[in-house]
């Protein structure tokens, strides 16, 4: 039975690290961020230079007399609202 408990607990220890850094176990003040793109970098005096090959450009169609409509599904339910006259 003492072998079994020893077992389990061999991949928990100093050998195996102490595993991913999370907000959670990590200091006061750390924030992991969430994947952003890195628009530029830091300069030694503190400044932050961006490159414009890095910002994201989109391009859209210029659309003057739009041909789509909103579309309400026939099955939505319809309410009538009281202006309080």
């Amino acid at each position: 039975m003492l072998f079994v408990s020893i077992a389990k607990w061999a991949r928990y220890g100093s050998s195996k690290g102490r595993g991913p850094l999370i907000g959670k176990f990590a200091p006061i003040g750390f924030k992991k961020g969430f994947g952003a793109v890195g628009l530029g970098r830091h300069t030694k005096k503190g400044f932050f230079l961006i490159n414009k090959m890095l910002v994201p450009n989109l391009h859209v169609p210029e659309n003057l007399k739009p041909e789509l409509k909103p579309y309400v599904s026939p099955k939505t339910l319809k309410v009538l609202q009281d202006m309080g006259k």
